[in-house]
């Protein structure tokens, strides 16, 4: 037989046994070898074993899902940095850009950067006592969820245009139209020789003899001018004529003394217009001087009326601006007539300016010395500079863009003036084109065109823009009006106003058509923006505790709803809107991942994707990214403070 078994490396070939050939084997006569216990059970126990193996799989994979929160939990605190926890400086706090009510103290017991429980973002990092930064125009911005609201009392009511008409009403007596007075004086002495009108307050009419004067140097004078003419020198009658018209002698009185060709001691004196002569000097037979005063004579049929404005009111008032004005003596008579003077100076004592008017009188019912009631009906679109503004608001057919800017002014989405947030943008609709403050509106604008178009729409001729009384908080230094944007969010703008008609005051800027005030609790909202956000809790519920919680969320619009479980191409999970993250989207996929890791704004601490697509700038040798064109000058007037910045926000949002 041939051994095909190898030889092992340390067997000694010899030691083997060879087998005696005198000894048969057979191996079918060898019997079979008889199964173990032992083996039985090992079977057994193995397959308990992986039948418990299996089970306990199944168990642990419950855990992991019923536990799963707790896990990553630890899991996040186990592999975040140890350097996490110092990062947040004593000095140092974090709020919402979007609700600076939203303010937290420190980090997550898990050391997690907070959320925001109302739009859902991460909070920013700011030092204590910093002013988050704010649009161009608006002074505070709060937030409150729509309990707290009603709690409050806050109502909104939108503004719109109207026809505004400031009345005035004042009282003053009844003149003389002193442009109407006549005044009867002497140019050379004499003698009353025949008095006319021998009462005073007589009625005369033009040209009516009122007296017959006899006087020696008038004589004179005729009779050079009657050898004048016989004398037939040019020279001589011209300057015994002039003489003659020096002394008061009018050319039907000249006349007359050359048609009887000899001189006249006497002369008419006749009344320059019709009226009454309120004043008469003279009696019959009293002896006149050069300069003395014989009659005032006045025409009532025109007067004036004298009275006082409050100074307040003196914005409303313009020249020829019509006036009614009534009498105690006339009950039902309405007397038409219209501002003539406004004088330019104000009483130190009654701090009233005095106004004249005038008035047709020919009936002669209204007498000098009458106190009347005067009313002023000032429609405040036909007063500077209202008029004005409503006349460069009216759009012409073929404006370019510059004067389609100067005339819409504010962008109709967010109210802030166009050129605020960069270049403006020019976006066309089938109706119309309108200008836009930055990209981000422009998904705003097409949800709703209708809306933001008459925010736009050039005013009536005839009506102002109006923001109810109550509504306007008068510093003093400045009127800021509560513009509700989103549901519950109040922005505080700047304004400037007219003079209040009513209970109302005329808009000259600051506020669009549509925009919704805060017409109650205005006052409250103002507190509110100058509390702390710990104080201003204790009032109406803003939302400043010390737990992300601690706070009902308040109504979002769809665009806005928080978009943290859609996953980024790489997986990761960031807390922006939809509206946000389509924004980055339009970037290319590089740009994109670029952004999602830088994910805010280092100017503005916004958002990415909230202004619009974000603008990719190069500064000091680094790709930066910023929400909107209005940022750009910022960042590279100071590249450094701004690229600090940046790395400071990068490590807040690791987590």
């Amino acid at each position: 037989m041939i051994d095909n078994k190898t030889n092992l490396p340390n067997e000694d070939p010899e030691s083997r046994s060879v087998p005696d050939p005198a000894v048969e084997t057979h191996d079918s006569e060898m019997p079979a070898p008889r199964p173990s216990r032992w083996r039985a059970v090992r079977f057994a126990v193995k397959a308990v074993e992986i039948r418990l193996r299996f089970i306990a799989v199944l168990v642990g994979i419950g855990l992991v899902i019923g536990y799963w929160d707790t896990i990553r939990n630890h899991w996040d605190k186990w592999t975040r940095p140890e350097s996490s926890a110092a990062e947040l400086s004593p000095d140092s706090e974090f709020y919402c850009p979007m609700h600076p009510n939203v303010v937290r103290p420190g980090l997550e017991p898990n050391g997690a950067i907070p959320g925001c429980p109302i739009c859902g973002m991460p909070l920013s990092k700011r030092k204590k006592g910093e002013a988050p930064e704010l649009p161009a125009g608006v002074t505070g911005r709060v937030h409150l969820s729509p309990e707290r609201v009603r709690m409050a009392g806050i109502a909104t009511v939108p503004i719109s245009y109207r026809p505004l008409e400031k009345q005035i009403r004042t009282v003053g007596h009844v003149a003389y139209d002193e442009s109407r007075l006549s005044q009867i004086v002497t140019r050379f002495g004499g003698y009353i020789e025949e008095l006319y009108v021998d009462k005073t307050y007589a009625m005369v009419k033009k040209d009516e003899p009122l007296a017959r004067i006899y006087s020696p140097e008038l004589y004179a004078a005729a009779e050079e001018f009657r050898i004048a003419h016989e004398s037939g020198s040019r020279v001589l009658i011209d300057s015994s004529h002039q003489k003659l018209r020096l002394l008061g002698i009018g050319e039907k009185e000249i006349g007359t003394f050359h048609g009887r060709g000899k001189a006249d001691a006497t002369i008419a004196v006749r009344s320059p217009r019709a009226g009454q002569v309120i004043r008469k000097h003279v009696v019959d037979g009293s002896r006149i001087e050069t300069g003395m005063s014989l009659f005032e004579v006045a025409d009532l049929s025109v007067v004036w009326i004298e009275a006082e404005v409050y100074e307040k009111d003196v914005p409303f008032l313009r020249t020829d601006q019509p006036v009614e004005a009534t009498v105690e003596s006339l009950p039902g008579r309405v007397f038409p007539g219209k501002v003539s003077l406004v004088y330019p100076e104000v009483s130190r004592q009654t701090r009233t300016v005095r106004v004249r008017f005038v008035l047709q009188n020919e009936s002669l019912e209204l007498r000098p010395g009458m106190y009347a009631t005067v009313t002023i009906a000032a429609p405040v679109s036909e007063l500077e500079p209202f008029r004005s503004q409503i006349a460069a608001r009216q759009v012409k057919t073929g404006a370019t863009d510059a004067e389609l800017i100067a005339a819409q002014q504010r962008c109709p989405v967010t109210g802030a003036p166009l050129g605020s947030m960069g270049a403006p943008v020019k976006q066309a609709l089938d109706t119309a084109s309108l200008f836009l403050c930055c990209q981000g509106c422009i998904d705003d604008l097409k949800a709703s065109p209708d809306e933001f178009l008459a925010k736009i729409a050039p005013p009536p001729t005839d009506a102002v823009l109006t923001v109810p009384e109550r509504a306007v908080i008068d510093t003093g230094a400045q009127q800021v009006v509560y513009v509700e944007r989103e549901a519950g969010t109040f922005e505080g703008v700047e304004v400037k106003l007219g003079p209040r008609t009513g209970d109302v005051y005329p808009v000259l800027s600051g506020l669009l058509p549509g925009d919704r005030v805060a017409a109650a609790g205005a006052f409250l909202i103002d507190a509110e923006t100058r509390l702390n956000p710990g104080a201003g809790s204790t009032y109406f519920g803003a939302t400043g505790g010390p737990g992300s919680g601690d706070s009902a969320p308040a109504p979002r619009r769809s665009d806005q709803a928080p978009a943290s479980a859609v996953p980024d191409d790489d997986g990761s999970r960031h807390q922006l809107t939809l509206k946000e993250r389509k924004e980055l989207e339009k970037l290319p996929l590089a740009d994109r991942k670029r952004a999602l890791d830088q994910l805010v704004c280092p100017v503005t601490d916004l958002h990415l994707g909230s202004m619009g697509v974000p603008i990719k700038v190069a500064v000091g040798g680094e790709t930066v990214f910023i929400c909107c064109a209005g940022c750009k000058d910022r960042l590279l007037a100071e590249p450094q403070k701004y690229l600090a910045k940046l790395k400071t926000v990068a490590q807040d949002h690791v987590h």
